[in-house]
């Protein structure tokens, strides 16, 4: 059976969240694995090319580069605090928020990182709609082993 010494649990920051941990948490306590906490934001740069008669173009760039900012911040905050109150007692290795492509940011963080496996949740019928299959794109092209929990509710 392999080792598993760094965990990477994507986390959506959502309801569905903590219904993952206990199983991220046992998995580091068995192996004694660090856990890394990854966060994918959409970038805002693909709605500023949007034409809006009447709008200056440096105007919706800027508010797109403010918003994104502004949630950027907020989420790192709300990651801290997902770390500090549902897994206070496990070893994390780095909690990070990124910008992009989810599937590809999951994908590159865990290859970038040398993690031995991922720990997801599969989503509602409802997000998957609206945001995609990130954990189907994850767990197909995945190099490493992807644990899927059922979250959906």
């Amino acid at each position: 059976m392999k080792i598993f010494k760094k965990i990477l649990y994507p986390v959506a920051l959502t309801g569905i969240s903590p219904i993952i941990v206990p199983y991220v948490a046992e998995m580091a306590k068995q192996f004694d694995a660090e856990v890394h906490l990854v966060h994918v934001l959409r970038r805002f740069d693909r709605f500023v090319d949007t034409y809006v008669e009447g709008a200056a173009k440096h105007d919706i760039k800027r508010l797109a580069c403010d918003l994104e900012k502004e949630i950027l911040v907020k989420a790192k905050r709300q990651l801290c605090d997902f770390r500090d109150q549902y897994l206070p007692d496990i070893k994390i290795g780095h909690a990070e928020v990124l910008t992009g492509t989810r599937h590809k940011k999951i994908l590159n963080y865990a290859e970038a990182n040398n993690i031995d496996l991922i720990i997801m949740g599969n989503g509602t019928k409802l997000q998957k709609a609206l945001f995609g299959a990130v954990t189907e794109k994850v767990s197909r092209m995945a190099t490493v082993p992807v644990m899927l929990i059922n979250s959906g509710r």
